[in-house]
C-alpha cells in the first residue's frame, strides 16, 4: 500500500519542522530516497516540501513507508525523545484555538504550533519533557484527534 499524496504532504511538513531531520522513503519496487542533510541524501527537506507542494494532481506517489532518522513516525505523529511532532490541515490561529479549549490537557505538557504556508498545514509540536514517553503518546493522540474533529466540522458546515 502506498501513501496517499496528504500524508506525505504531513511528511514533508514534520520533516521541515523537526530539527536535524532525515528521513528514507522506501517506493513500493523496493528503491530508497534518503532526504535530508546526510551524504547519500537526495534531496534536501526544504526541496522535499517544495516538491510536495508543487505535485501534479492525478499523480499518485509510489512511497510505501517512511522512516525517520532517530523517531519513530506512526499514525501521523513522529515521537523523537521527549517531542511529538502532526499535521492539521487548521490555519495555525485556528489550531492554537483548538488546543486551548481542551480539556485534561497535561499540565506538564506544552505545544508549539508552526504554520507551513507553502504546503497548507499547521505543524504542532507537543513538548513534555517530565511526562513518561506512554503519557506523551496519549497528549499528542488526545491533540490529534481534537483538530481532526475541527478539521472535519468546519468541512462539513462549510460544504
Amino acid at each position: 500500500m502506498t501513501l496517499s499524496r496528504e500524508a506525505l504532504t504531513d511528511v514533508a511538513a514534520i520533516a521541515a519542522a523537526a530539527p536535524h531531520s532525515r528521513l528514507r522513503l522506501e517506493t513500493a519496487h523496493g528503491a530508497t530516497v534518503i532526504v535530508g542533510d546526510h551524504p547519500d541524501g537526495a534531496m534536501c527537506v526544504d526541496g522535499f516540501r517544495r516538491l510536495m507542494a508543487a505535485w501534479v494532481d492525478g499523480c499518485e506517489p509510489d512511497v510505501a513507508a517512511v522512516d525517520f532518522a532517530g523517531g519513530r513516525y506512526e499514525a501521523g505523529i513522529l515521537a523523537s525523545a521527549g517531542t511529538r511532532y502532526l499535521v492539521t490541515r487548521l490555519s495555525a490561529a485556528e489550531t492554537a484555538a483548538c488546543l486551548r479549549g481542551r480539556g485534561g490537557w497535561p499540565e506538564e505538557a506544552h505545544a508549539v504550533v508552526r504554520e507551513d504556508l507553502l504546503l497548507d498545514v499547521s505543524v504542532v509540536e507537543v513538548l513534555a519533557p517530565h511526562l513518561t514517553d506512554a503519557a506523551l503518546d496519549a497528549a499528542a493522540r488526545d491533540a490529534q484527534a481534537a483538530l481532526l474533529v475541527e478539521e472535519l466540522c468546519r468541512e462539513v458546515s462549510a460544504a
